[in-house]
């Protein structure tokens, strides 16, 4: 693969029409995200204190489906056995997972232009 400074403007301008053509498609689907709740999402396996049960040597009870969330400094963590609820909780992680992939691209957008702009720029020398 070639280095980026022997690329040349028109190769350049692709990868940046490519990237823009990925974050236009990303703030199209976070400008319209739906229905979320707040905190992330924990799969929990528990024993039961039951001396006599298979979990207290072997497989623990679970798996069980918890949400956490800070509240006045302290996390919480509530359990959730409703499907709606689970979906919620996973279209949070999505929107947040689509807006570092939305930095991402833009740190890389604006790394291109940086190398376009160099390309095209001359010392002014009498």
């Amino acid at each position: 693969m070639n280095k980026i400074s022997d690329l040349k403007p028109d190769e350049i301008r692709k990868a940046i029409w490519g990237l823009s053509q990925k974050r236009s498609r990303l703030q199209s689907r976070l400008s319209s995200p739906s229905a979320m709740i707040e905190g992330c999402i924990h799969k929990i396996y528990k024993k039961c204190g039951n001396p006599k049960c298979y979990c207290a040597i072997g497989k623990k009870h679970g798996p069980y489906w918890a949400i956490s969330r800070k509240i006045e400094g302290r996390t919480k963590l509530t359990y959730v056995s409703n499907d709606n609820i689970l979906k919620k909780a996973f279209a949070y992680k999505r929107y947040n997972k689509d807006l570092a992939r939305l930095r991402k691209i833009d740190e890389r957008l604006y790394s291109w232009l940086k190398v376009l702009r160099d390309k095209k720029t001359k010392a002014y020398e009498k």
